[in-house]
């Protein structure tokens, strides 16, 4: 499918963006990606609305997906929950599923928008004239921004704290039989009766959060409000990379004790050893689909800053073996390490044991494929779940659990990271 191009000069980055999330009320399919102008991503804000064609739920999803990418010579947009596991192992999932999103959603878009910067870019396919998008630049610039507030939603924890602790121990014992060396372990915070503009929910959750993984997509009634840290996997050329965090700390408002904060986790043993659990873990799926001696370790617990936390975030490579796919590559590393565990399929396993929801979306991933095969995926946490249906909101939060696990620790974690989050709903 040919595309055609348009470019517009903004006087307001920041402003133009509001005004294109206001815009896209007007579409029931949607994907919005927004990098903050952070890390190594190649787009700005990207946005992608207008189905042209779409993959919704799937008996074979990645049958089904390795189909639609190959049928297509067109940008993709979409999304893949953790329940995908259950196609690539012998597991099941049986907790509670109050979202109830699809199982993989993928679809390609009538019109790209990216923004780099003052530069709209706007892409569509030959059969929109230039009379027609010069309407949506227009539309989109005369949209009024939404200025109201969010009101105060009472999130409930779906585990008590003392349940939460309890977990905790259990999972510790099974850590001291071997059963696994360190696993994800993750709660859900929800309001099951609300009525909250999503999209003014996210507007907020991203200019507070700031993160460079960040995501805002809809499929008809179910929208994923993310502020994403976190690169599941990325493809360029032959080269796939993938940057898993493991260990975080909160970021302080005073200098100096920030600093000490920085020190102190970089010195953890204890978030060392989990992020180099995982470590082993991704390359040990990356070999799956590498070249041979292509997996290599660029870059090992390194410190990035963010606006609310600080991480230890590791990148791991490989070239992709010609004989296999993208979808075959996704196929051998997901669900990503840094939100199961090490072994993965046990961990995953327990998981479903000791957790009581359906993760859904929540550390599945959210992306991009372009005509060229590359692609770029990010890790969907520190995010809102909204059905529009049900009224139901969500988010879930958690972290890695190993044998040098404090309880009371661990769950005060999950509370420095959804802070953002608690922010913007509190």
């Amino acid at each position: 499918m040919s595309r055609q191009t348009n470019i517009y000069k903004l006087k307001s980055h920041n402003t133009f963006k509001n005004k294109l999330i206001e815009y896209l009320r007007n579409y029931d399919s949607f994907c919005l990606l927004d990098s903050n102008s952070l890390g190594d991503n190649e787009l700005d804000f990207l946005v992608a609305f207008g189905k042209e064609k779409e993959l919704l739920d799937s008996l074979d999803p990645f049958f089904d997906l390795d189909a639609f990418i190959n049928q297509s010579s067109d940008w993709l947009f979409g999304f893949l929950t953790y329940e995908l596991k259950n196609y690539i192992e012998r597991l099941s999932s049986n907790n509670l599923d109050f979202q109830k999103f699809p199982i993989i959603h993928f679809f390609a878009a009538q019109i790209i928008i990216n923004v780099k910067k003052k530069d709209v870019i706007i892409s569509y396919n030959n059969h929109y004239s230039s009379v027609d998008i010069d309407e949506i630049f227009s539309s989109i610039c005369n949209t009024s921004i939404n200025i109201s507030s969010i009101p105060s939603i009472n999130m409930k924890p779906r585990v008590k704290k003392e349940d939460y602790i309890k977990n905790i121990i259990s999972i510790k014992e099974h850590l001291k039989l071997g059963d696994v060396y360190e696993m994800n372990y993750c709660q859900e915070f929800y309001s099951d009766c609300t009525d909250i503009d999503p999209f003014l929910l996210f507007s907020r959750l991203n200019s507070v959060s700031n993160a460079p993984f960040s995501s805002f997509y809809r499929i008809n009634e179910h929208f994923c409000i993310c502020a994403s840290p976190e690169r599941y996997l990325k493809k360029i050329g032959e080269r796939i990379i993938s940057q898993p965090i493991k260990g975080t700390i909160k970021k302080l408002s005073n200098p100096v004790l920030d600093k000490e904060n920085q020190k102190k986790l970089l010195n953890s043993s204890k978030d060392f050893s989990e992020n180099v659990m995982i470590v082993d873990l991704v390359r040990n799926d990356l070999s799956r689909i590498a070249k041979k001696n292509t997996v290599n370790v660029d870059e090992l617990t390194a410190l990035y800053t963010y606006q609310d936390v600080h991480h230890l975030i590791s990148t791991i490579s490989c070239e992709l073996d010609s004989q296999f796919t993208i979808v075959d590559a996704i196929r051998a590393s997901f669900p990503m390490g840094s939100m199961t565990g090490a072994p993965k399929i046990k961990s995953m396993d327990l998981i479903e044991k000791f957790e009581d929801t359906l993760r859904g979306i929540y550390s599945g991933s959210i992306g991009y494929i372009t005509p060229e095969k590359d692609f770029d995926f990010n890790v969907v946490i520190r995010s809102v779940f909204y059905n529009q249906q049900s009224h139901y909101l969500s988010f879930m939060v958690g972290g890695a659990i190993t044998i040098d696990s404090d309880p009371e620790s661990e769950y005060e974690e999950c509370l420095v990271k959804a802070k953002s989050i608690f922010k913007i709903l509190a």
